[in-house]
Parts: structure tokens; sequence; C-alpha cells
């Protein structure tokens, strides 16, 4: 795997990443999204979230896991200073179901068109 992140979100205190692997490549030839990371920084410490689509997870022992997540955070978290604790949620999910739900087309009927208003 040749990991590379891109990040989609950053607040103050948090930022969400996606996750690809440069080895592998998709229809596109663009490189393989392999999942997503989320973290939330606070006082105390870290708290994510990884979320490693239904390609991969299963080929990952456990203590490869865990070494690729603390790799993954002292990359991300160390150099911003931030306490050293952690605590970061792994899930595997399927993507037989996956959907993403947004609002960013809502109220426009037709490209460039704005909604009739109500009387």
């Amino acid at each position: 795997m040749n990991l590379k992140l891109k990040r989609l979100v950053r607040t103050h205190s948090s930022e969400q990443y996606a996750l690809f692997d440069l080895a592998q490549t998709d229809a596109e030839d663009e490189p393989l999204t392999i999942g997503k990371l989320d973290l939330h920084y606070t006082g105390e410490g870290t708290y994510g979230t990884i979320l490693l689509w239904d390609m991969g997870p299963q080929q990952i022992e456990p203590e490869r896991r865990r070494l690729f997540v603390r790799a993954l955070l002292s990359e991300l978290v160390l150099p911003m200073g931030l306490p050293n604790e952690f605590v970061v949620e792994f899930f595997a999910p399927t993507l037989d179901e996956y959907e993403v739900f947004h609002n960013l087309d809502e109220g426009v009927d037709e490209p460039g068109r704005a909604p009739e208003q109500e009387e």
C-alpha cells in the first residue's frame, strides 16, 4: 500500500481526510479511494474514526492495522503540538449500502434555473 491523504475539510478543531492507495487505480486510472479519516482535536487529546472500505480491511491483520493507525496519527497529530493521547475507532464497512446525502442541488429544478416561488 502506498498511502496518500487528501484533506477534505478543516475547522479549528477537526479535519477530514480521504485515504488513497497510489498503488491501485480505479477505472479512470485515478488512485483508488480506500477510506476516510475524521479527527477531532481537544485539549485532552485527539478523537477520531477511520473507515476503510471493504476492498482491503480483511487483508490487514490486527498488528499491521494497529501500526497503520499509529503511523497515521503520528504524522497528523504530533506536528500540531497536541497532547499525545488519542482514541480512534477503526471501522471496515462494506459499500453495499453506502450513500452520500447532501442538499447541494436542492431548490433547482433545471440547471441554471431557480425554483418557482409559491404564491
